[in-house]
């Protein structure tokens, strides 16, 4: 779908802060406002907030009620709030901020998001109060934004297959079978993909882990996490970091004394919303949506993802960057600029926003083009919105491709109660408080699947040493397994 505003759409301004862990204890709402009064500041003038109608935030790890009345408070504006859930795309909440203010609902919107988590963990729980007054619009109950449906399915859930780490490794493990690497070959390309995102996280931008590559020389990779993945290769939680955009027309930044150089166009925003959690994947190890997304943003926009110059693919972990960089086509080409969610830092949506205002700004100085992805769940849904430093037209470009990918993703049916022998479809070895344990998608001749689970020592080390997928295991009516010799 096109949208032509009769004034061009901009991002007006961006601002990201890492607030390090040596500095004073802060708020989340107060870090959320300093990014703000950041972007403002980029945008060459914070009169523009007062034009500010609407402030979006993406939930965070945070548990706050009504953030956005609380920010709309510190800079003495009446403005909507609108808190979107997780499991709803990052992309998303760009794509309505845009438009809202191109279909005149909104003269200027705030997307701020936020995090204190090592504040909060450092100071076991006791985060200062924000300085932020909520007076004026203590009563303004946010609107939310939630998603349909879940991102993991009832038997994922009931089998304890809950946590990304856990499901993201059994695709990093269906994909090595898929493409015949051994686990040495397998952890070999993911240190050598992480080591990079290191190198990039060292000239980036305020990135939350200082010097990089030296703190990797120390300290490894870390503590196994599910194997093959070590804590030094997933999206780092414990961080204190804001991001903030201000979205408005060109006329509205003009009247309140914002100039053109910081100025970036939006072009596209391109999703997919189709939920088809993992166990059910016939393929686990691909991501189609992002190929339909590639081809549907070349259609529009005459250009295809690998055209662009500035990318940030969201990294989460490593199987996320390489499965969308190959169904995206970017073949030699750097998939980062801020170094990615374990050394730039996360988790959930803020390092979207924080992506996309690195992404601005390096577009802007090289006067280029720029793309950044978003992902929620476990590769389920996918975002890719598109932006450039040239105003060459005011077209803004928006689709759903949900229903093609639906139609293109070959499915299982899950059977719980299934029995006998069964095919190893994936594995991985949870690291948990009670001890390694084994998750396995396994599936009967007849192509039903379940998860299959145990803490069994003799088992899990079996595991630990290889995926075993393509073998068979032998369930019995309660569901404990072994695996069958060769």
């Amino acid at each position: 779908m096109r949208t032509k505003p009769a004034s061009r759409i901009v991002i007006a301004g961006t601002g990201n802060i890492t607030w390090e862990s040596g500095q004073e204890p802060i708020s989340t709402i107060d870090l959320m406002c300093r990014a703000v009064e950041d972007a403002a500041d980029d945008a060459g003038s914070r009169k523009l907030l007062r034009k500010a109608d609407q402030i979006f935030i993406p939930k965070g790890t945070w548990n706050i009620d009504n953030p956005g009345s609380s920010i709309a408070s510190a800079f003495g504006i009446e403005a909507k709030n609108v808190l979107f859930d997780l499991g709803v795309l990052q992309s998303s909440l760009v794509k309505r901020a845009i438009q809202d203010v191109a279909e005149a609902r909104s003269e200027c919107t705030i997307i701020v998001g936020g995090e204190t988590k090592e504040l909060d963990k450092r100071l076991h729980g006791a985060i200062p109060t924000s300085t932020a007054s909520d007076v004026t619009t203590a009563n303004v109950l946010p609107e939310w934004v939630r998603a349909e449906e879940l991102v993991i399915s009832r038997h994922e859930i009931n089998t304890g297959l809950i946590r990304a780490a856990d499901q993201y490794a059994l695709i990093e493990n269906a994909y090595a079978h898929e493409n015949n690497l051994t686990r040495e070959q397998l952890i070999d390309l993911i240190n050598e993909e992480w080591k990079e995102m290191a190198k990039i996280s060292e000239a980036a931008n305020a990135p939350w882990r200082k010097n990089a590559c030296q703190y990797l020389d120390e300290q490894g990779w870390g503590r196994p996490i599910a194997d093959p993945y070590c804590v030094n290769h997933i999206t780092q939680w414990n961080v204190n970091q804001s991001a903030a955009l201000i979205i408005t027309t060109e006329e509205t930044a003009k009247a309140f004394g914002s100039s053109g150089h910081s100025w970036v166009y939006p072009k596209a925003i391109i999703e997919s919303n189709n939920v088809t959690p993992l166990t059910e994947r016939q393929d686990l190890s691909s991501c189609i949506a992002m190929r339909f997304i590639n081809e549907k943003l070349k259609s529009l926009t005459g250009k295809a993802a690998s055209d662009r110059e500035i990318v940030e693919l969201y990294s989460c972990f490593p199987i996320a960057v390489r499965l969308q960089s190959e169904h995206l086509g970017l073949y030699n080409h750097d998939l980062s600029v801020t170094g990615g969610m374990t050394f730039a830092g996360g988790p959930f949506n803020n390092f979207t926003i924080q992506g996309i205002s690195c992404v601005a700004k390096k577009i802007r100085d090289q006067e280029t083009d720029g793309l950044v992805t978003s992902i929620s769940g476990m590769l389920t849904k996918q975002g890719l919105f598109a932006l450039s430093a040239k105003s060459d037209t005011s077209d803004f470009f928006h689709e759903d491709v949900s229903t093609a990918v639906k139609k293109a993703m070959k499915t299982v049916d899950i059977k719980p109660d299934i029995n006998g022998r069964l095919r190893i479809i994936s594995s991985t070895i949870a690291h948990t408080s009670q001890g390694p344990k084994a998750f396995v998608i396994a599936e009967s001749d007849d192509h039903y699947r379940r998860v299959v689970t145990t803490l069994d020592p003799e088992i899990t080390q079996a595991f630990s040493q290889d995926s075993h997928i393509g073998g068979v295991i032998d369930v019995d009516s309660g569901g404990s397994f072994e695996i069958e010799t060769q």
